[in-house]
């Protein structure tokens, strides 16, 4: 019997050869498309799970009442893991890192040059209880003495080989921050799906002493502490304790709110607020939306296969009445029919899994991740798999069957049965709006997110971006006494010699940055205090970058500090309606008492997502960290090959890198520039599977209809008109799922947008852009067809049968 329903499925499927091609087609596109977004979800869902104990891990972070609502930063203070580790008995384990990104590397040589090495992963300062609460495995060496004396290390596999050319590298040297480091263990290389991606620990005893003296006053958000829960203690417990554990060892009146919040190790990597050491966070409402459009599409396709089977199951009533007579039973003809459908569906996801691995080929460079097919170890792709190919079966097959089955002998026989008076006539109709609806709210989606990244890269950011690169100060100087020892400057004036090099400026950040820096500031006349970010600059910098001065003067080319200069938004945030009033006014900024010299015009110092803050900008050469230079756009490359051997020789020990200031503001939204070419991926694959089913209608309507036409001719219908008539039907269904697809697209793409505190307003072209494109694929998808049965000679089309 077995035998028979796949002899009977290949005949049929064979002989409808151009609707096994369509479904085919479609199934394996929607299929591919889910996997491929399985594959993505499930890398994301299994960040850092792998650890022993995970639900047990906790971090600290700390929250503030900042200008704009509450500030969050994943910092503590220095010492704070010390006093966290006396309180709280309850804590089984406790560590504090301080993390130093995109590090320079250096393995001295016996003979010759040191071998130098930037680290994109940068580096980190760890206690040996590391790995009493993480799991990363030693390879060689002791974990537990690996970083308990100063000087020591602790690298990866890969590191080993890249620095050594073994895998043993235990008793070699590196050196880093003018440190030189004994390495004590090897362990295995950092999975792709963690949060600590480190591949060179060295020992913080190296650099406790230094770091306690900064006390309890200063955070910096890579200096991050973790811990692990003793069993059956709940974490509540110290979520209570925490606020008298800041009033225990703060003092001063909390003037901020401050306020130290316990967070889960399997939070870190989906909450936006908090940064993590891979800088890289994504909501779970993002992998939400995913998970939503891979269902979308599956369903897309399947909506195509119950289209296309139950309008051309009229042309088997014959086959399913003769069956009947012959004593066939309504569940054989189901399992016959599902048989088919099953069948497809196997040979999709097949085909789907050949399309994945070609897919990832260009995904995994694109999204900088190693998405694998893995068979072996992947239980949860063989759930999935085996889960799609039996729901798209299902979806796709159960509904056509029961149609097909459900044939009155009689009517089946006398070929009575056509399809209007089919059983499946309304609900191909609800499909096709559906299909629509799903097609048009992907489109305005990408509509609105392509808009949104034009606005990025349009809007006036209020400093000039073209042509200006930025070229990394590795050491930093303290000022000079008079003798002109600065080498920074003696640079600066060096390169300003030469041609096609405009402008120069030192500081430590340019005007946008994803690195600020933020403190407590005082104001005459005022109790009140207040929150700034700092930008330490010379006296190039506002004339560099374009910042207009709307007030006072700029600050003078020193080495330290003799005047502020503000931005509008500090000084309407003080209470000053005209800026021109905080001129002289003194203010007290890490520690300095100084007057206010000048205001500018605000300017974008963080991407768009985020509101203009209050800016203090001062001379101090001890923070300069780069160097900005403004080039001819003409001869930028020659200007380029020219700094890098001054530069080199100036850093010797250093390694020349440079950015492009357009490129580093690029980077605030490289997560919404991926989002937008994967959605319009996913959007085009949702309109062409729609089509396809299009497609296949009309030609099922061609067909059906082929004698009508022929008669429509004879008595003088146009073309035009028979063109019509095949795509009235469509348009009408087209603009009802527009029409339920609209106000829905609006309110998510409304909330997407509230995220952002500069953003596009959603209007009407959207809108009639998105019904636009979608008609004019749809009358040119069943145009065609119809155009094709239109054309043929009333003879040929009067002896249809």
């Amino acid at each position: 019997m077995l035998k028979n329903y796949v002899k009977t499925a290949l005949r049929n499927l064979w002989r409808e050869k151009g609707s096994t091609i369509i479904n085919l087609s479609g199934l394996t596109l929607g299929v591919t498309s889910s996997l491929v977004l399985f594959l993505l979800i499930n890398h994301h869902m299994n960040y850092d799970v792998y650890h022993a104990n995970s639900d047990r891990i906790y971090r600290v972070v700390t929250d503030s009442d900042g200008n704009n609502g509450r500030n969050h930063t994943p910092g503590v203070p220095t010492v704070f893991a010390e006093a966290f580790r006396n309180d709280f008995p309850e804590a089984e384990e406790v560590i504090f890192m301080s993390y130093r990104a995109g590090s320079l590397i250096t393995i001295p040589q016996p003979q010759g040059e040191a071998k130098k090495y930037e680290e994109k992963k940068g580096v980190t300062f760890a206690q040996p209880n590391f790995f009493k609460i993480f799991n990363r495995k030693i390879l060689i060496g002791d974990a537990g003495k690996g970083l308990d004396e100063p000087n020591e290390a602790i690298v990866s596999k890969k590191s080993a080989l890249k620095y050594f050319g073994k895998e043993d590298a235990t008793g070699e040297v590196l050196k880093y921050d003018n440190r030189e480091y004994k390495i004590t263990a090897v362990m295995e290389d950092a999975p792709s799906n963690t949060d600590l991606p480190f591949d060179v620990m060295l020992s913080y005893i190296t650099i406790k002493k230094e770091k306690d003296e900064e006390g309890w006053g200063g955070i910096w958000s890579d200096e991050q502490c973790y811990f692990k829960l003793k069993e059956k203690v709940k974490v509540a417990e110290l979520e209570k304790r925490m606020p008298a554990f800041y009033k225990k060892y703060h003092t001063e009146e909390n003037r901020h709110n401050q306020a130290f919040i316990i967070q889960p190790l399997r939070e870190i990597h989906f909450d936006n607020r908090y940064s993590n050491y891979n800088y890289s966070t994504i909501s779970r409402q993002m992998l939400l939306a995913l998970s939503v459009i891979a269902v979308f599409l599956v369903l897309t396709a399947s909506i195509n296969f119950i289209n296309l089977t139950t309008a051309e199951a009229i042309k088997r009533s014959k086959e399913v009445g003769i069956r009947k007579s012959l004593g066939s039973s309504r569940g054989q003809l189901i399992r016959q029919f599902l048989g088919e459908t099953s069948l497809v569906t196997f040979l999709a996801v097949l085909l789907a899994l050949g399309c994945t691995q070609l897919a990832l080929g260009f995904l995994n460079p694109f999204l900088e991740l190693d998405l694998s097919l893995d068979f072996l170890s992947g239980k949860m792709l063989w759930i999935f798999l085996i889960t799609i190919a039996t729901a798209v079966a299902l979806l796709s097959g159960l509904y056509p069957s029961m149609v097909v089955s459900g044939f009155k002998v009689t009517q089946a026989l006398k070929n009575q049965i056509n399809d209007r008076n089919s059983s499946g006539y309304n609900l191909r109709r609800s499909l096709v709006v559906l299909q629509f609806f799903i097609s048009q709210f992907f489109m305005i989606g990408t509509l609105v997110l392509i808009q949104q990244m034009r606005y990025f890269q349009t809007k006036e950011l209020g400093f000039k971006k073209d042509a200006i690169i930025t070229v990394p100060i590795p050491e930093h100087e303290t000022p000079s006494k008079g003798d002109g020892s600065s080498k920074m400057r003696a640079l600066r004036e060096e390169l300003l010699r030469l041609s096609g090099v405009e402008k120069i400026s030192l500081s430590n950040t340019p005007p946008s940055s994803g690195s600020t820096s933020n403190t407590n500031f005082g104001i005459e006349g005022s109790n009140e205090s207040y929150r700034t970010q700092v930008k330490q600059v010379d006296g190039q910098y506002l004339d560099l970058f374009g910042l207009e001065l709307v007030s006072g003067n700029n600050i003078l080319d020193l080495d330290t500090a003799r005047g502020f200069i503000v931005n509008e938004k500090l000084a309407s945030t003080v209470g000053f309606k005209d800026p021109r009033e905080i001129i002289g006014k003194k203010m007290k900024v890490w520690g300095r008492e100084l007057q206010v010299v000048g205001v500018v015009k605000d300017f974008h110092t963080v991407s768009l997502r985020d509101p203009i803050e209050p800016t203090v900008m001062f001379n101090r050469i001890r923070g300069y960290d780069v160097m900005s230079v403004k080039l001819n756009s003409a001869t930028m490359q020659d200007a380029i090959r020219q700094i890098q051997p001054r530069w080199e020789a100036a850093f010797p020990n250093f390694i020349f890198s440079y950015q492009f200031m357009d490129d580093q503001i690029a980077e605030f939204y490289e997560s919404e520039q991926r989002m937008s070419v994967l959605l319009s991926v996913f959007t085009t694959m949702a309109i062409f599977i729609g089509c396809l089913g299009l497609f296949g209608l009309a030609t099922f309507m061609a067909n059906q209809k082929t004698k009508e036409i022929g008669v429509r001719k004879v008595l003088g219908a146009s073309v035009e008109s028979i063109v019509l008539l095949f795509s009235k039907e469509y348009i009408k269904l087209i603009f009802i799922g527009f029409v339920l697809a609209a106000p829905v697209a609006w309110y998510v793409m409304d909330q997407w947008l509230n995220e952002f505190a500069f953003k596009i307003t959603i209007g009407p072209d959207i809108f009639l852009t998105a019904i636009g494109l979608t008609l004019l694929i749809a009358i040119l998808t069943v145009g065609y067809r119809s155009l094709k049965a239109a054309i043929v000679n009333p003879a040929q089309s009067l002896k249809s049968e």
